[in-house]
């Protein structure tokens, strides 16, 4: 069975945004939030220890009369600083909707350059959040650093503040099953081929967007028509194999059998694609057409075939076993 209207809609980040996002910096005059409790991270993902952080930022802000903020950085600090920046959980539009649907009352973005890496946390607050507002106190996770070489853990963060009336909390990370969850974890979920357990960690299924292009078009012919995919390099992708999954094509939803990583059998066709989806149920031309796929559960690892009679068996084994969870009709969220 299709999961239901309100999970597809966490799922595809389609939920209403009940926060100003503020970018400071972007020539439009600076935001002025007056004073706040502040979130301070990347947030990539905004997980479910992201979440639980920024509940216990509303709590405070709202005992203290005071607006809570969600202070995130764009582009991402490790695509600055960063030698090898890691593939991100989301898109930086996905991140920024997410956090507007947190509760809290704004999501103040800051351009992170190298000026802004260079800068200690005295620097940080006195130069890029002091005119925009006046932080009450400072909401992170335990192992939180800021500025050149991460010099300012919570540790010098909250004996800094202790000084000026700002409290500095760090809050012990989130666990699950035994582990801190981190987007670092859920990136080694996903490339394990292990979507369910990051989507517990996620609090929704992993999910991708890109535009449908053209491929080797032998799909059809064999009974499975797929649409290929295109995404940014820059986002996370499961391991290679074969997934069941969702698709949202023009705000319906509609259960998908995914390939991810080039199929071994056509490996050769320089048309092949490194990530391919039958949509079932769904009949129409997607050529160009935006989709965001969510991954649901893993199936089978990628192998080579035989014959095409055992790829079309197979396939089309994968294709009713998705089809008998999650049946053949598209839900329709937007």
């Amino acid at each position: 069975m299709m999961p239901g209207i309100g999970a597809l809609r966490r799922d595809f980040i389609a939920v209403p945004a009940t926060a100003p996002v503020l970018r400071a910096g972007d020539g439009a005059p600076s935001p002025s939030l007056g004073d706040a409790v502040i979130a301070i991270g990347a947030f990539d993902g905004v997980h479910v220890g992201h979440r639980s952080l920024l509940a216990q930022t509303v709590a405070d802000a709202r005992s203290r009369g005071a607006a809570a903020v969600a202070v995130t950085f764009d582009p991402d600090p490790d695509r600055v600083v960063g030698r090898a920046p890691a593939p991100k959980l989301m898109g930086v539009a996905d991140r920024l909707r997410a956090l507007a649907a947190s509760g809290v009352d704004a999501v103040l973005v800051i351009p992170f350059t190298r000026e802004v890496a260079g800068m200690d946390h005295a620097g940080f607050f006195d130069r890029v959040l002091a005119p925009r507002l006046r932080p009450l106190a400072v909401h992170v996770g335990s192992d939180f650093r800021l500025g050149r070489g991460g010099a300012s853990t919570v540790e010098v963060m909250r004996a800094w503040g202790a000084e000026r009336g700002l409290e500095v909390v760090g809050h012990e990370l989130v666990c699950d099953d035994g582990s801190a969850v981190s987007a670092t974890r859920i990136r080694r979920l996903l490339r394990e081929r292990r979507v369910e357990a990051a989507a517990s960690e996620l609090g929704r299924h992993p999910m991708l967007r890109g535009r449908i292009g053209s491929g080797r078009g032998q799909g059809t012919s064999m009974g499975f028509p797929t649409a290929n995919i295109v995404v940014d390099e820059g986002l996370a992708v499961p391991g290679d194999g074969v997934y069941e999954g969702l698709a949202l094509i023009d705000g319906t939803v509609w259960p998908a059998a995914v390939n991810v990583g080039l199929p071994p059998t056509f490996a050769g066709d320089p048309d092949s694609a490194h990530l391919e989806a039958n949509l079932i149920g769904f009949t129409g031309d997607v050529r160009g057409s935006e989709v965001a796929l969510a991954f649901t559960r893993f199936l089978r690892p990628s192998r080579a075939f035989s014959s095409t009679d055992e790829l079309i068996e197979t396939v089309l084994g994968n294709i009713e076993d998705i089809r008998g969870e999650l049946g053949d009709e598209g839900v329709r969220i937007a």
